[in-house]
């Protein structure tokens, strides 16, 4: 006897960065229905920010939408949304717009760059972690580049 869609186990993934879309990927297919939650719409390839950064890339060369890279499976569903809490207890996610209830949760949230305590630091050393990231940090160096420019060409 084959599983209806409501009596297959639900797994929630937090997070499409590497680790979130490695166990998509992994359960791709598979007799489970499997919900990817992440508050973008596209998979970062992080390595590259700094080709980013430095404007040897567009940001689009290294963002992938996370619907076409989790396609090719049925059991997949992808909502764009930030979790807001995790009830443990009642096995739910609580974004902003709605609970999703799971039956086992992976979180794979990744990362952000940490000051230590010094927030003050961010100004002078901005992260690297994201798309954002990357376009200030380029903004930052071309406002410098066309600085030196204005320099050398005054008399």
């Amino acid at each position: 006897m084959q599983n209806t869609p409501e009596k297959k186990p639900h797994v929630v993934i937090v997070g499409a960065g590497f680790g979130g879309l490695e166990a998509a990927k992994k359960l791709a297919c598979k007799d489970v229905r499997v919900t990817v939650i992440d508050r973008t719409n596209y998979h970062l390839f992080q390595p590259l920010l700094y080709q980013v950064a430095t404007a040897a890339l567009s940001p689009a060369d290294i963002a992938a939408p996370v619907r076409a890279i989790l396609s090719k499976c049925k059991n997949m569903e992808v909502i764009l949304a930030e979790v807001r809490s995790v009830d443990v207890a009642a096995k739910k996610i609580k974004t902003t717009d709605m609970e999703i209830p799971y039956d086992f949760l992976i979180l794979a949230t990744g990362a952000r760059h940490s000051y230590f305590g010094h927030n003050e630091w961010e100004k002078l050393a901005p992260g690297l972690k994201s798309l954002e990231d990357a376009i200030e940090l380029r903004r930052r160096l071309l406002m410098v580049r066309k600085s030196l420019m204005k320099r050398r060409a005054s008399p």
